[in-house]
């Protein structure tokens, strides 16, 4: 089907010269921005750089500017309660039919009006280079150009709706872990064939309202505050003229923001305040101008997408949308990829089997996507035990069900094999709190605990006192002989393996390489 993709593409060009959903007057437009701005003291302006509570634009009432509502949603609008869950980006991509991803972009469009979402945090387009990238799932795949029409499509969709969508991250972003202090180091080449092509192609086919600076540092400089990223490509070369937004947490430097580029801060201005920029306009390090051209892009955006001139909400349109779980089936039959069907095994044939043995802890319950900002959560989600069980029901056909594995929560939340002792005689673990996050001084306070556990790296809200956790103990085995061990560390936890006093395995910690400046919630 990757045939269809330049026949669609000069149907795009002839019939949609814009993926907005409100038509306008430039110059009208120009003139309600102007004074929209005018009507600001510095102060003001700069307090509407960053968000608030999680997912909004500030609302100022004396210029008409409402508070404005997000949602996370690559993959459906997920933030504000139950949602229709869509084909994850890299099975969207495996389908090759933009057709499809328009209807999808439609499909989310509507599911956001629905809620009141005028921001979709999604695409997510990022280039698959390392396979170990926690949020591969989410993005559209290895190849620049496929990726860049399946996003162009999918932003069409959602932005007919009135919906401002965001491609993101923005750019070369292959890592969640140590995302804050990764540093991209890519050749002029290899951006330009590998990694920009879909954001540039999101800009100029797709014309995208939003875009979403990433975490990591690109050839050395954070993307947030990367003036040849984001004012020299994305501005100059690509005429990028909406609102560039930074991912959540992922600015560093308030002025460094200011001048390279980024528009808001989310999803709050602990950097680009009123703290940090009003000295730094004084002394000039900073221009009014530039603070100025920042709220024309947010307000003329706003505006174009009809966001200040309309309930955000839609009440006509169902939250429990049919038309959308249509689309949300079809994007899974077309996302999946048969590789091998050996003797004709498929489809089943229910008047030839008697049992069938579904194994596998993904089998039951649903797992509707791989977690994180793109998580789900539907309505009625089907999962494979239940889905089979089901499609097999009064055929006479038995269907069993093993897990298969325990769950992590019970491997690691056993504690019965744990001791503070190396005999074995005092059951536990030890554990030691470090207020400062310094694990070389000696701890704050000791305790033994049953198991590691009631410690998560994720906080809403303000950040709390920051503090490092240690656990240590012994596992004595309760039979000989061969022994399998699992370890693991979320973020930048760190962990030592030893046996019989020989270290064997290790993750060192990285609590002291990169602190972010707060506790942030997970991305966007």
């Amino acid at each position: 089907m990757i045939a269809n993709i330049p026949y669609y593409l000069v149907s795009l060009c002839l019939f949609v010269p814009a993926a907005n959903a409100v038509a306008q007057d430039s110059s009208a437009i120009d003139q309600r921005v102007e004074s929209m701005i005018s009507k600001l003291s510095l102060e003001q302006k700069i307090r509407l750089l960053g968000g608030e509570d999680g997912m909004f634009i500030k609302a100022e009432p004396a210029i008409g500017l409402p508070r404005v509502k997000m949602s996370d949603g690559p993959m459906g609008v997920r933030t504000w309660g139950p949602t229709t869950g869509y084909a994850a980006g890299v099975g969207l991509a495996a389908s090759w039919d933009v057709d499809l991803a328009h209807r999808i972009g439609t499909g989310l469009g509507q599911d956001a009006r629905a809620r009141g979402v005028s921001f979709l945090l999604g695409p997510g387009v990022n280039i698959y280079r390392a396979p170990m990238n926690g949020r591969n799932f989410e993005y559209m795949g290895e190849d620049p150009y496929l990726a860049g029409q399946i996003a162009s499509s999918y932003i069409q969709g959602v932005q007919s709706q009135g919906v401002i969508a965001t491609v993101k991250h923005y750019a070369a972003n292959n890592s969640e872990f140590d995302r804050h202090g990764s540093n991209s180091i890519v050749d002029e080449r290899a951006l330009r064939e590998i990694y920009f092509p879909v954001f540039e192609a999101a800009v100029k086919q797709g014309h995208v309202g939003a875009v979403m600076d990433s975490y990591n540092l690109l050839n050395g400089e954070h993307a947030t505050q990367n003036a040849f990223l984001n004012i020299e490509v994305l501005r100059k070369q690509w005429g990028f003229k909406g609102i560039l937004m930074s991912d959540w947490g992922a600015t560093y430097d308030g002025v460094a923001a200011a001048n390279g580029g980024l528009d808001l801060e989310m999803p709050d201005a602990a950097f680009m305040n009123a703290k940090a920029l009003l000295p730094a306009v004084q002394n000039g390090k900073v221009p009014v101008a530039t603070i100025d051209e920042k709220l024309r892009r947010i307000f003329r955006t706003l505006i174009q997408f009809g966001i200040l001139d309309r309930d955000q909400t839609d009440p006509g349109i169902s939250a429990y949308n049919q038309n959308g779980r249509a689309i949300a089936l079809q994007s899974a039959e077309e996302a999946a990829v048969l590789l091998k069907n050996e003797g004709n095994l498929l489809p089943l044939d229910a008047k030839k089997l008697k049992m069938i043995a579904v194994i596998g802890p993904d089998a039951w319950p649903a797992v509707v996507t791989a977690g994180g900002s793109a998580e789900v959560t539907a309505f009625a989600p089907v999962s494979i035990l239940t889905g089979l069980s089901d499609a097999l029901a009064g055929s006479g056909v038995t269907v069993t069900y093993s897990r298969g594995l325990k769950p992590i929560e019970d491997v690691f939340g056993d504690g019965s094999q744990l001791s503070v002792d190396a005999d074995g005689k005092e059951h536990g673990l030890r554990k030691e709190v470090f207020k400062g996050g310094d694990f070389t001084a000696a701890p704050d306070a000791t305790s033994t605990v049953d198991n590691v556990s009631g410690y998560g790296p994720w906080h809403w809200g303000p950040p709390p006192t920051i503090k490092g956790v240690r656990w240590s103990g012994y596992y004595t085995p309760r039979k000989s002989g061969k022994q399998w061990f699992i370890l693991a560390g979320m973020g930048r936890d760190g962990y030592k393996l030893y046996l019989n006093n020989e270290l064997v395995l290790e993750r060192k910690d990285r609590c002291r390489i990169t602190t972010p400046p707060t506790s942030r919630p997970a991305s966007r």
